[in-house]
């Protein structure tokens, strides 16, 4: 699995590099598009390539946002056309357990997913397939796609530019920044809930 890894990370910066923006569109397309490929590698390589002033870091972010919001569409329409090939061909391309794993979510909050799902591990990778399955309103799944991207590619970005030359260094560890952003967005909802109960007893 490392020598995996090593080798996308590898492919995955030696694109960008080669391509500039066009590499990050390319790079987050495929990972909204139901392609596993690392988020966490593709933002904060851009962010440190901002901070040695090879890019800019606003363009970067709008070139990852651009991007993964066409990944997202591209698997929108596969879902809302192909849908039912999952059960055939494309199930040796696409994960059939994290395919379900989405739809459980979307059966669960509607729609909206679209939005908070892209700061989620995983579950941000394949949601759109599922929205397309379920012919989820397309100008709000655009609208939600978009936000949550631009929210994840700026945070994924402002860890590469402020890390800088620290970037080989600890390019290793970034995977591990789902799980702080799982914690963070679980933190949140507590205390927007426990917020709302108490003002509900004060009324």
């Amino acid at each position: 699995m490392g020598t995996l890894l090593e080798t996308v990370g590898t492919w995955i910066t030696s694109t960008i590099d080669a391509l500039g923006y066009k590499g990050v569109v390319i790079g987050m397309l495929l990972e909204s598009a139901c392609i596993p490929i690392p988020s966490e590698l593709i933002m904060p390589f851009a962010g440190f390539l901002a901070s040695q002033g090879k890019m800019n870091l606003i363009s970067a972010i709008i070139a990852g946002s651009v991007g993964g919001t066409l990944g997202c569409i591209l698997a929108y329409v596969l879902g809302y056309k192909y849908g039912r090939l999952l059960e055939g061909p494309l199930r040796f391309v696409i994960p059939t357990h994290e395919v379900k794993r989405a739809e459980k979510w979307l059966a669960k909050h509607g729609d909206s997913v679209g939005f908070f799902t892209r700061l989620l591990p995983a579950v941000r990778t394949f949601i759109s397939l599922p929205m397309g399955m379920s012919h989820a309103p397309f100008a709000r799944f655009i609208v939600y796609s978009f936000a949550g991207t631009a929210i994840w590619c700026t945070l994924l970005a402002y860890v590469g530019w402020v890390l800088g030359a620290n970037w080989s260094a600890i390019k290793k560890y970034l995977h591990y920044g789902d799980a702080v952003v799982v914690a963070v967005v679980v933190l949140g909802l507590i205390y927007y809930v426990l917020k709302r109960k108490k003002r509900n007893r004060l009324s």
